[in-house]
């Protein structure tokens, strides 16, 4: 009998033995604690969590959701306090999909078992990445394959993750061993695998629970996605190249919706090049000798198909449809890259707008997205990361006044660039630049000042440009130089350093004109020239004195008759 008991407990320890090492990343020494029960507890660290930083810069918060799904039982005698065979079993929700899917990990006639096979898997080796994989997908794709709620879950705002590798510990977690996902952030999680098991505590001869040192790091990534432009200013007509180097989402092997959609957001002062090939996608190749350190590779147009999303279907909150919408359809295994080149265009159209009033500006938006699947585990997860590139247009501001600040209007100018008159289309009170598919009788080079004196020209690049008066106001002269240089220059900042363009013009140094140079042309009317040589104002000074005397003795006259 002693010899039997003795084999059991050795059989006891072997199995206990491989769990830990399957499981752990090494032995932990046991906890000190009360004995060893089926209510016992240990702690559990995840570490790589994903944080977003506080109020308070030296906090950083988790990010998102853990959840914590008990899918081994532990089995002990409560009234011995020792681990009982068979110590490791698998939970009634799991047991039946373990036993189709992977019937060697499972012993059916020994109460759902645990077997060797199962812990004797290498740690972090293929095939328990593989179960692990599939496990995640069974428990949480739509059609539950496996029915099983979770244990608990755990809100990653409440922790504070610590150290370099961002840990996090789960306290009093009960013996067994659990899968953990993580939702929520920007990160894809692989699905993580712990437990805490009966651990034998030789100075205190007893079993305890283990796991207060156990490391689970659950590998992440953040994808990410940006954009680039050659030039970031333009005209109205020209057309605007760009560039977005796009993270490919690293999905777990099993995982269930690999989702990997591109979307694209212009402002309506663009207009995409919607053609056959407008949207071109090649692999992404690091090159020391390319000045952005990368060129494009293999193309891979073809594995993206067109899209656009279902009014019932998660989409970024934009105001409008996307430009395109673009959707990876073919196998992962072709995405031997990290990263994937876009490459499209737009056109700046007749929308693209200068500062008229408080409501508006120059800049041209234009949004991309990377949307992603942040828990590949169902079909039902959507992630979204944006990345906005913006452009400018610029304009001018001509104001017709007098020398006494009146408003003039009726003044005619025309804008050179070079030796180029420039024509333009007025849309309402503003002149736009006149779009290379429109006719020529549609335009006019002669901009006239209106009721206010004003003229409002939009849809300019940066450069220099004359303004030239050719017919001053009714009543007034023509300036002697009717010409007015005007530079748009916008390549530095307040401090007149050098900068990127930020749709701020270089003179506009209260930065209220968002991209808009104002000018004043002053107008004066012609002076009356003197006289001399003639008889003067004499004669008739005379003659009006003579005209009065005589006035005044025909009223006496008559006053006198009428007395008599």
């Amino acid at each position: 009998m002693k010899r039997v008991k003795k084999n059991v407990v050795t059989s006891i320890l072997a199995v206990c033995l491989a769990f830990i090492m399957a499981f752990s990343t090494g032995m932990t020494a046991a906890a000190e604690g009360d004995d060893l029960t089926l209510e016992s507890a240990g702690n559990i660290t995840i570490s790589g969590i994903e944080t977003v930083k506080t109020d308070d810069p030296r906090i950083e918060k988790g990010v998102g959701k853990l959840y914590a799904y008990k899918v081994i039982n532990v089995n002990v005698n409560d009234d011995s306090h020792q681990p009982q065979s068979p110590v490791f079993k698998w939970d009634d929700s799991v047991a039946p999909w373990v036993s189709t899917n992977f019937e060697v990990y499972i012993d059916k006639d020994n109460g759902n078992a645990v077997t060797d096979a199962f812990l004797k898997l290498t740690d972090n080796g293929d095939d328990i990445k593989a179960f692990v994989d599939q496990l995640a997908n069974a428990i949480r794709k739509t059609d539950n394959a496996i029915d099983l709620a979770p244990f608990k879950e755990y809100e990653l705002a409440d922790y504070t993750p610590g150290g370099d590798d961002k840990e996090i510990t789960l306290t009093d977690v009960p013996l067994g061993a659990y899968l953990f996902l993580v939702e929520g952030g920007v990160r894809i999680y692989s699905p993580g695998f712990a437990s805490v098991y009966p651990a034998y505590d030789k100075e205190d001869k007893k079993w305890v629970p283990a796991g207060q040192s156990i490391n689970v790091y659950m590998k992440s990534k953040e994808p990410d996605i940006e954009k680039s432009v050659k030039d970031y200013t333009y005209a109205i007509g020209q057309t605007v190249n760009y560039t977005l180097v796009v993270d490919v989402p690293d999905y777990p092997e099993n995982a269930v919706d690999k989702k990997f959609i591109i979307a694209d957001y212009l402002s309506e002062g663009l207009t995409f090049t919607d053609s056959e090939d407008s949207v071109r996608i090649y692999k992404y190749v690091v090159s020391e000798e390319s000045e952005e350190g990368y060129i494009r590779g293999e193309e891979l147009t073809d594995y993206f198909e067109r899209d656009s999303f279902a009014s019932d279907e998660s989409q970024p909150d934009e105001e409008t449809d996307p430009s395109f919408v673009r959707s990876f359809i073919g196998d992962y295994s072709i995405l031997t890259t990290e990263k994937v080149i876009v490459e499209y265009s737009a056109t700046v159209n007749e929308k693209a707008v200068v500062k008229v009033d408080a409501t508006t500006d120059n800049k041209l938006d234009n949004k991309a997205y990377l949307i992603y699947n942040n828990n590949p585990y169902t079909e039902n997860g959507y992630r979204e990361i944006p990345d906005e590139e913006r452009v400018y247009t610029y304009g001018i501001q001509v104001t017709k006044t007098d020398n006494g600040d009146t408003k003039l209007p009726g003044a005619e100018f025309n804008l050179k660039q070079g030796d180029k008159t420039l024509k333009f289309v007025k849309d309402g009170s503003v002149y736009r630049l006149l779009l290379t598919e429109e006719e020529d009788a549609k335009a006019s080079e002669t901009l006239v000042t209106d009721k206010n004196g004003l003229i409002m020209i939009k849809g300019l690049d940066l450069g220099t440009y004359t303004l030239v008066e050719t017919k001053a106001p009714d009543g007034y002269e023509l300036p002697a130089d009717p010409k007015t240089v005007i530079t748009l220059a916008d390549n530095k900042d307040n401090s007149g350093a050098p900068a990127a363009p930020d749709g701020i013009l270089n003179n506009d140094l209260n930065n209220d004109s968002n991209g808009t140079f104002e000018t004043t042309v002053v107008n004066t009317k012609p002076g009356v020239l003197p006289v001399t040589g003639g008889v003067g104002t004499a004669l008739f000074t005379i003659f009006g004195l003579l005209l009065m005397s005589g006035a005044v003795i025909l009223v006496v006259t008559v006053s006198r008759r009428k007395s008599h």
